[in-house]
């Protein structure tokens, strides 16, 4: 079977398997053993965990590239084209890299019910093999041990964070969680542990797999004093680094983490000057990303309780002046309340909308519940741009105005403002 164009082809990958989530490795792997896949001898890197694989992914990618490497990196979802799901050099692929790697998938497939993500994994694996990348950065879609990114044999794990997500798949505990996440430790093979919750099951979870664990706050710690970062690793340490102002513990706790995986991987270590110099330019979309235009626009695809506190923290650390007004949306199995909390004393005007996906709240039950919780000045919209529409009507253009919730969110709205006349 063959179609012409990407869009033709995941619609049909949606119509293989009936589950959009289906944890398992036995289809992916069936697939991925007909598949002539040529992985890096060292520098791959699988980065797991609940928040921050994102931006560790991306650090360690700028760190390779910056040194040389033929870089290339898989990561879920995306925000506005899938060809963001694979960067090679820090760019984008193109729309005929994956064509090409989804008619391979399909004429070895034979009836197998690969699922949609199943289909992307797999098509990254034959796009950064075809490219001839010498470091990759594989980051892993839902939990770790099930997740179809844990069929590669990594150089080095890495966790970043484990908080409360996706409880409906992973369970209603932090351990049991943990113990899911912790499934991509390899034997022989270093984890980088970049949190401390849930430790019963990270040493547990290394030692049942015969993984060597580096956690922080033992094998490697970070500091800082007054925006100076140091890290202190087993062997290898690094001072007096400048980090923005903004940033987040999050931000900083991932720089510790993908330090301590570059250690762990013993390829290189970067210098003070060279850390430094990767860090002036680091800049990742979708998280913290600002557009000045009649409103400073804070986009951040923070999608859980945890990630909603540090983008808080983020805006605290930040030198913005005036009102706040906050465009929401959240997937149906979030926990919404405790999100809304991170931001309740701080947005004077919330304009609510629905995403395309059934796995969206629908407005009149985030309305309902955050009537519940006291809140009641809210404007209600169909979609994310209507979204922007009531937005305009509503709210002063002296307001600062978040987007945050999901990535089905923002990226329509970043779209929107990327195509804006400035």
């Amino acid at each position: 079977m063959g179609f012409s164009t990407l869009n033709e082809w995941l619609s049909f990958q949606q119509t293989i398997n009936p589950k959009e989530i289906d944890l398992s490795l036995e289809r992916v792997q069936s697939v991925f053993d007909k598949m002539e896949i040529d992985f890096p001898k060292k520098n791959v890197f699988l980065i797991g965990g609940t928040n921050g694989k994102g931006t560790t992914t991306a650090i360690l990618e700028h760190l390779f590239h910056k040194h040389g490497y033929k870089t290339g990196a898989f990561t879920s979802p995306h925000l506005n084209h899938y060809s963001e799901r694979v960067r090679i050099n820090l760019n984008n692929s193109e729309e005929q890299d994956w064509i090409s790697a989804f008619k391979i998938i399909e004429d070895i497939r034979d009836d197998i019910p690969l699922t949609y993500f199943e289909f992307s994994a797999l098509a990254a694996f034959q796009i950064l093999s075809d490219s001839g990348c010498d470091a990759w950065f594989i980051e892993v879609g839902l939990g770790g041990r099930l997740d179809a990114t844990n069929i590669i044999d990594p150089s080095v794990s890495v966790l970043t964070s484990i908080a409360m997500d996706h409880e409906e798949w992973l369970g209603d505990s932090i351990e049991m969680i943990a113990a899911e996440k912790v499934g991509i430790a390899k034997s022989n093979k270093p984890l980088i542990y970049g949190d401390i919750v849930a430790m019963k099951s990270i040493k547990k979870g290394c030692n049942d797999r015969n993984a060597e664990l580096r956690k922080k706050g033992h094998e490697f710690n970070a500091y800082i004093d007054e925006n100076q970062f140091s890290f202190k690793g087993i062997n290898k340490s690094i001072n007096n680094i400048s980090i923005p102002m903004n940033w987040g513990d999050g931000e900083s706790d991932n720089l510790a983490t993908s330090l301590a995986a570059m250690e762990a991987n013993g390829e290189f270590f970067p210098s003070r000057d060279f850390l430094q110099e990767v860090i002036d330019d680091f800049r990742i979309s979708g998280r913290f990303e600002i557009h000045e235009l009649n409103h400073r626009w804070i986009l951040d695809v923070a999608h859980n309780p945890s990630a909603a506190q540090n983008l808080r923290q983020r805006i605290n650390r930040s030198d913005f002046s005036s009102n706040y007004s906050m465009i929401f949306s959240m997937m149906k199995d979030k926990q919404l309340e405790l999100y809304i909390n991170a931001f309740r004393d701080l947005v004077q005007t919330w304009v609510i909308c629905e995403m395309e996906t059934e796995r969206s709240f629908r407005v009149k039950k985030i309305e309902k519940k955050m009537n519940n919780m006291g809140i009641n000045n809210i404007h209600c919209a169909i979609s994310p741009l209507e979204a922007i529409k009531t937005l305009e009507k509503n709210v002063s253009i002296s307001n600062n105005v978040i987007v945050s919730g999901s990535f089905e969110l923002v990226g329509p709205i970043r779209e929107f403002l990327l195509k804006s006349p400035r």
